[in-house]
């Protein structure tokens, strides 16, 4: 089965050779924008946007962090000023792995938000991204039965996850599944965040369109 890589990338990478990445994976990558709603990062700041699109990236991930201690929807308010509006083939992505208790309603608030504000035509909606174990306990209504429309991004470095999912995060550079995965790094970037999945870019870009 084909199996398509992408790395995701922030400002803990400053030094990515686009053009590498785009001829190792067809050009499909995730990029940071902010952390909370304050901290935008340096690299997006720098035109990491356009500087992946130039190079041939067609599919782009465009994803914010969200903070426990601040108001989802003013990070989402935030994380659409930044964005401004989405081109055709990047796709939005929450990215909540901290707060306690069940985040759904947290989530839920960003996401639609979101969805609201960043749209084109043929677009899916925002994904979500989280850790397993995070996505189960705090997250589970997202990956119940109930509604497999939100596509889903999860990280688990230590085997590969039960629960439902679209992408997989299966290093973060130091830990990975195959375990010597990560002693390659990527072209281009070196060791940094990656996902899999299961399929062909073209076939990952339909995910992006719904």
């Amino acid at each position: 089965m084909a199996e398509l890589h992408l790395p995701d990338v922030s400002e803990f990478q400053p030094n990515v050779d686009w053009p590498a990445v785009a001829k190792h994976n067809g050009g499909a990558a995730i990029i940071r924008a902010l952390y909370g709603a304050e901290h935008v990062d340096k690299v997006w700041a720098a035109g990491r946007r356009h500087a992946a699109h130039k190079a041939g990236i067609g599919v782009l991930g465009i994803y914010q962090y969200l903070r426990a201690d601040e108001d989802p929807v003013a990070q989402a308010r935030a994380f659409v000023g930044q964005v401004g509006k989405l081109e055709r083939g990047e796709f939005a992505v929450l990215d909540l792995e901290e707060g306690a208790g069940g985040q759904s309603h947290r989530a839920k608030a960003w996401l639609d938000y979101v969805d609201e504000h960043l749209t084109y035509g043929g677009y899916h909606r925002a994904w979500l991204y989280s850790g397993d174990a995070f996505l189960r306990s705090q997250l589970a209504p997202f990956v119940g039965p109930q509604d497999h429309s939100r596509r889903i991004w999860v990280a688990d470095y230590g085997a590969k996850p039960d629960v439902r999912h679209d992408l997989w995060q299966h290093t973060d550079g130091t830990h990975a599944v195959p375990n010597d995965w990560h002693q390659h790094g990527w072209p281009g970037i070196g060791r940094c965040d990656c996902s899999v999945f299961a399929g062909t870019l073209q076939e990952f870009r339909a995910k992006v369109f719904g």
